[in-house]
């Protein structure tokens, strides 16, 4: 299994800080290693010996594992989206860990991790495999727009909408799409991603998009049903509730203009047809 080395970094830097050393006082208690070995392995040059590690995990109420590899949680998920490109909801990823603990297998054994994952694969137990879930296809010629139309919907595969992914925030900005079937649905019915399989159906790609779940935002841009006034929603994920709420705070800052603008001129359209 890979080690990221700047990942341990973070993580030994985290551990000194939290206790409150210097990086002298704590290279004193790891065998008296030298402030300038604790500043490379804070920086991510080099890592520490195997005795040194257990000393730091020992000190940071981990393991040499997690310092190494990440939790148990990490390690499933990153291999899930490096190897098969999926990401799995919350709760099920749990029901994993469980199942690992009980088969006595090692999380931290790639091959037979590995082996198990593809068994799941194969045995079609993934929960809502098969369900729709929008799939992102890159716009010829931009880095960052997209469009989204729903995988395994055979009655309408075409887009629903647009996408802008701001993948150093974390957030997906969606705008239905222009020339969608359902236009004015997609603009009125604001998702409700408080339900797992509609979060699912959002976010499954997000893997592929370089976007990380636990931390992501999504920007709606929609209508107030009865006037027609423009109605921007931002939903945040939350790690604890395993949902996404919806953000009262001021948007403005966050806004794509684009989709704003085009946003604006629907608004101008739909009004026309009342």
């Amino acid at each position: 299994m890979k080690v990221d080395q700047q990942r341990v970094a973070k993580k030994i830097r985290e551990i000194r800080t939290d206790l409150g050393y210097s990086m002298a006082q704590f290279g004193e208690l790891i065998s008296n290693s030298p402030k300038t070995t604790v500043n490379n392995w804070e920086r991510g040059i080099n890592l520490p010996k195997e005795d040194k590690l257990k000393k730091i995990a020992l000190l940071g109420k981990t393991t040499v594992e997690e310092l190494l590899y990440g939790t148990p949680e990490e390690v499933l998920t990153n291999l899930l989206k490096d190897h098969f490109q999926l990401q799995v909801n919350p709760a099920f990823l749990q029901q994993m860990l469980v199942f690992l603990k009980q088969q006595k297998v090692d999380v931290y054994d790639e091959m037979t991790i590995m082996e198990f994952l593809q068994g799941i694969m194969d045995s079609g137990m993934l929960v809502e495999r098969n369900d729709p879930y929008l799939m992102y296809s890159k716009v010829e010629g931009t880095d960052s727009l997209y469009t989204a139309a729903a995988a395994n919907d055979p009655l309408d595969p075409s887009p629903r909408y647009y996408a802008y992914v701001d993948v150093k925030n974390n957030r997906v900005h969606l705008l239905p799409y222009t020339f969608a079937k359902r236009q004015k649905y997609l603009y009125h019915n604001f998702p409700d991603l408080r339900n797992q399989i509609e979060i699912d159906y959002f976010t499954r790609a997000f893997p592929m998009l370089g976007v990380d779940l636990t931390k992501s935002r999504i920007i709606y841009y929609g209508f107030e049903r009865a006037q027609e006034k423009l109605n921007i929603v931002e939903y945040s994920y939350n790690s604890q509730s395993k949902r996404f709420e919806v953000k009262n705070e001021d948007t403005t800052n966050f806004i794509y203009k684009a989709f704003k603008s085009e946003a604006s001129r629907m608004q101008i359209y739909f009004l026309k047809l009342k």
